[in-house]
């Protein structure tokens, strides 16, 4: 059968059209903004993470969609080199360093607009118009930098938090590499990096913390800043995700440093940190940033056997059958080989001690758990109370043999490999209670689509909101609105538009407002010539006559 996810990789389309309701009745007191973003495809290395960002924006009160590519010096950089020289020319620059996708996450500081992408600086772009502000924090003020003359790497965490006390950012800098002349192991440090929205970022080191994998979160309570390692194993020998032989660790190592270390006079120094260990890999995390003496309340959307830096090819078989993957998946990753719980754990800040732990998981229902939306207003962040984690659930036909055998001995495995799935487990969506780690409601979708990127919608009337979330069918996109509470009464409106159709999203924001850059009367700005230097100046002409386009319109 065929399935929605087999079709994520379609050439993207750029859309600025009004959504009709299809079925049911749109909120009459909906309001706000949804914006999602993604990896535009088709891409050059046939790996679906390695896509220009796509970001679509969605006016919940006017029905208007929008999408278009994300525009940045160093995507617009690797256009113009992209049209100008050779393949081998364009390689040979791309072997050392990478341009910033920018393609990951939306994220907000106050009523600023970030977005980001995997192992790279933040990007500010205005909210209205979408052009590009700056990068936060210029290449000279991080102290981990993979030097290159035209895309310098600094490497950071793809989900930086807004502080609710402090009126200020967390995220980090590490850099990976190869431990020795290994071809699978990697290593690096952690700096903690802070920054107020105008001055120079401040950054702490962390000796403590020793990174095999890489951070992809960072999540911050009253008293910490907490970072965890990604269930995502790089290899210095693994091309685009090809070629994998080392599955990642199936835990997660958590890093607690405390908010009275990071001092203006420790800046540049080292500052102590808490080690934790919890059982199964994870993406993605978050704290209540109230806590309860020096207990930390921290939930984790674990990824059991779920391999992100694997890309399929066509060589790869599908488990139990021997059949090649379907047309559309190359590029694509392949399907959990285990299900995913949710879970709740609280871990004493001073000793890094886990003193409770708690899991979600239904192993019939809850595979592939990608992506997640909570109340982002302040008393909700405080101490949240409800989840809305949706799942791609999992297609038989993209569970690969070599992704089977690299995770079957899989030590927390909730699902035995002889028992995998050979039906279907349809994409759904779950309220969970984080009270009680138990399900609130439920909706699962209809078998052969997909839905991702939800976006909580608080109801400005004092109601208890709206959950807004795309899904994916096979020919078309749609936007399903259902109640927050009820979701197993499926969704109370549907708006899409002829022809409507988005590739991969990955992750979503909810604004209550969207104000231009002119009206938040903020000026930052780190020149994008300082960041590369002078380095470009030696290299070809017709390379030097795309930098310097590129820096003339970013000047």
């Amino acid at each position: 059968m065929d399935h929605a996810l087999r079709h994520l990789l379609e050439p993207s389309v750029e859309y600025d059209v009004d959504l009709t309701v299809t079925s049911g009745e749109w909120p009459a007191g909906m309001s706000g903004h949804a914006l999602l973003i993604g990896p535009a495809q088709p891409t050059a290395v046939d790996f679906m993470f390695a896509g220009p960002g796509l970001l679509t924006h969605v006016d919940l009160a006017r029905r208007h969609w929008r999408t278009a590519r994300v525009v940045t010096p160093d995507l617009a950089m690797l256009a113009g080199l992209s049209a100008a020289l050779p393949p081998q020319e364009l390689a040979a620059l791309l072997a050392t360093s990478r341009p910033a996708m920018t393609n990951v996450a939306p994220h907000t500081f106050g009523d600023r607009l970030l977005l980001t992408g995997l192992a790279q600086r933040p990007v500010e772009i205005d909210p209205v118009s979408w052009e590009f502000t700056s990068y936060l924090g210029g290449v000279g003020e991080y102290p981990e930098v993979v030097e290159h003359p035209l895309w310098p790497g600094v490497r950071t965490a793809a989900h930086p938090v807004e502080d609710l006390d402090e009126g200020c950012m967390w995220w980090c800098n590490t850099n990976l590499r190869p431990r020795g002349s290994s071809r699978t192991e990697v290593e690096g440090p952690l700096w903690v990096v802070r920054w107020d929205g105008q001055g120079d970022i401040d950054t702490w080191y962390v000796p403590g913390a020793h990174l095999v994998q890489g951070v992809h979160e960072v999540t911050v309570t009253q008293d910490y800043v907490i970072l965890t390692e990604i269930g995502f194993q790089p290899e210095p020998g693994s091309v685009a995700g090809r070629d994998r032989t080392r599955p990642h660790l199936p835990f997660t190592d958590v890093y607690l440093v405390a908010k009275r270390d990071l001092t203006r006079e420790r800046r540049g120094r080292a500052v102590p940190v808490v080690h934790a260990r919890v059982p199964r890999e994870s993406f993605h995390h978050f704290a209540d940033y109230r806590q309860d003496g020096d207990d930390v309340t921290l939930y984790l959307a674990h990824s059991n056997g779920w391999d992100l830096n694997y890309s399929l090819r066509d060589s790869d078989r599908v488990w139990g059958s021997g059949e090649p993957v379907a047309k559309g998946l190359r590029g694509f990753v392949s399907a959990p080989v285990d299900a995913s719980p949710v879970g709740r754990y609280v871990i004493d800040g001073r000793t890094g001690e886990v003193r409770d732990s708690r899991t979600f998981l239904d192993v019939d229902r809850h595979w592939a758990t990608l992506l997640y939306s909570r109340d982002m207003r302040a008393p909700a962040l405080e101490k949240g109370r409800h989840l809305w984690q949706a799942y791609w659930g999992c297609d038989p036909g993209m569970l690969v043999t070599r992704v089977v055998d690299l995770y079957r001995d899989h030590p927390y495995r909730a699902v035995p490999i002889d028992a995998l799935p050979t039906m279907e487990i349809p994409s759904s969506l779950v309220c969970l209670d984080l009270d009680t780690m138990t399900e609130q409601s439920a909706w699962s979708f209809p078998s052969g689509t997909a839905g991702e990127s939800p976006v909580f919608v608080p109801d400005p009337d004092g109601g208890t909101g709206w959950v807004a979330i795309v899904v994916h069918h096979t020919d078309r996109t749609e936007l399903q609105i259902f109640d927050a509470l009820s979701l197993g009464k499926g969704p109370v409106a549907v708006a899409t538009v002829p022809g409507l159709k988005l590739s991969i999203q990955f992750h979503s924001l909810y604004m209550p407002r969207l104000l231009g850059a002119g009206a938040q009367h903020t000026d930052y700005r780190r020149p994008y010539a300082d960041d590369i230097g002078s380095g470009w100046r030696g290299l070809s002409s017709d390379v030097r006559g795309v930098v310097g386009a590129v820096l003339e319109r970013y000047s």
